[in-house]
């Protein structure tokens, strides 16, 4: 099956992109800048990319611990993304306290705000309420220029050896789930440079993703195709874990379908494409905050990367081609 294809351009309109780049202009000056938290600020090191043109916030925290830590896997953690507006709305700050048990179990991660979502949004007077609104094309954009520039971000320090971008995580929520899976079909599409005569010596482009975790994935989700990208991750060496609330009907049955189109069959695969449907009231990011947070971060989320990325034997190596060198 053929990956869903994304727009590469900016999705705005012109008289919206010039009011964009202004505010772009005033709140950042320069294309990526990054603060490294003091004392009273919050944990990580803030980073603001450019993500065609947009302004998307994200908060790094560099790997820790014993080991190598260019051999450290990394991990993406995605807010859902159903719109500021949302009753329930979270921002990246949800994540604080997963990365930071994370990175002292030796993982890199690096927690975002989505376009249109906590600190990606413009900062103008009044916006209009066409760089307010999320629908397809800005879901789309999610996919295509959001984790783009994150993934490029991560290149950038795996190349300076803090990460080792081949064991790359995703953990989403919501709406995010489906645009983790649709970026992690894109990052598979990447063929390696044709730098080598044989194909494990070539240096690759991509094909990175290998775990996302859902936690209440929605599978409908303006502008994208949730069932094509997941029929393609069914074939591709990516762990899926499916975690949702049993009580809520439609929640289940969103979690319930996913699971259904990337389990394979085998009792060897039930680690590799799991689900969980636990009897609570809980729900999305929910089960990352108060009393909760420690036994998901735990049992739930550590537990399944060290079993499905932290255990893989993906060595670090270059990522610059032997073409440019």
């Amino acid at each position: 099956m053929t990956p869903p294809s994304l727009p590469l351009t900016s999705p705005h309109a012109p008289s919206t992109r010039r009011q964009l780049a202004s505010a772009m202009i005033a709140c950042l000056g320069i294309l990526i800048t990054s603060s490294v938290a003091g004392a009273q600020d919050p944990p990580g090191e803030q980073i603001v990319l450019d993500a065609a043109g947009w302004p998307v916030h994200i908060t790094y925290f560099e790997a820790t611990g014993s080991g190598d830590q260019k051999e450290a896997p990394v991990v993406v953690l995605l807010a859902a993304a159903e719109g500021p507006d949302d009753k329930d709305a979270r921002t990246r700050r949800v994540w604080d306290k997963t990365a930071t048990a994370l990175q002292a179990a030796g993982y890199a991660a690096v927690s975002v705000d989505l376009r249109k979502h906590g600190d990606s949004k413009p900062m103008i007077e009044n916006p209009p309420s066409s760089l307010t609104k999320v629908g397809a094309v800005d879901y789309r954009a999610m996919v295509a220029a959001d984790l783009e520039a994150v993934k490029t971000f991560l290149l950038q320090r795996h190349q300076a050896q803090q990460l080792n971008v081949r064991k790359l995580g995703i953990v989403a929520v919501g709406s995010s789930c489906m645009v983790a899976s649709t970026f992690a079909v894109q990052d598979w599409a990447k063929k390696p440079f044709p730098d080598a005569p044989r194909l494990e010596d070539r240096t690759p482009k991509g094909q990175d993703v290998r775990a996302i975790i859902m936690f209440s994935p929605e599978l409908s989700v303006k502008g994208l195709s949730g069932v094509d990208a997941l029929n393609v991750i069914k074939g591709l060496p990516i762990a899926v874990y499916v975690f949702a609330n049993s009580k809520d009907r439609g929640e289940k049955g969103d979690a319930e379908k996913i699971h259904k189109i990337v389990q394979l069959p085998g009792d060897e695969y039930k680690e590799v494409r799991k689900l969980s449907l636990v009897n609570d009231t809980a729900s999305r990011e929910q089960f990352l905050e108060g009393s909760k947070a420690d036994t998901t971060n735990k049992d739930v989320i550590q537990d399944f990367l060290d079993r499905n990325l932290k255990s893989l034997n993906e060595p670090w190596r270059t990522r610059e081609s032997r073409l440019t060198q």
